[in-house]
């Protein structure tokens, strides 16, 4: 009797996540009261704009690439280029550099695991 044992090939590297990428979408919608659909729409708004434009810098500083940030976003990756450089150019600003900063912040407690209480 032959036992024919069936052993799946696993890839070498592991599929990427996308988890970082909706959480840091969803603190943008929280922090910026912004719908989620409406951060992933194709408009050019600048209200939208910026909060996308800082979820995408804030994606390449937890090294995803510019092809998978754009995959997620729906858009080509020189986009997604073009708004990391926009997000660098106007954080020399104080006012965005200081916006930025405080949703850095938010974005690290809202990603932040819910500790319980051991009573």
């Amino acid at each position: 009797m032959e036992n024919k044992l069936s052993v799946k090939q696993w890839p070498e590297e592991p599929p990427g996540s996308t988890r970082c990428l909706r959480q840091l979408a969803e603190a943008a919608a929280e922090y910026f009261d912004t719908p989620l659909e409406e951060l992933k729409s194709q408009t050019r708004k600048p209200e939208i704009v910026w909060p996308r434009a800082c979820c995408m810098r804030l994606a390449s500083y937890e090294n995803y690439t510019s092809v998978a940030i754009a995959k997620w976003w729906g858009r080509c990756h020189t986009t997604v280029l073009h708004n990391i450089k926009l997000v660098d150019n106007l954080r020399e600003k104080p006012g965005y550099e200081k916006q930025f900063r405080r949703f850095a912040f938010f974005c690290k407690k809202y990603n932040r695991p819910v500790k319980k209480n051991k009573n």
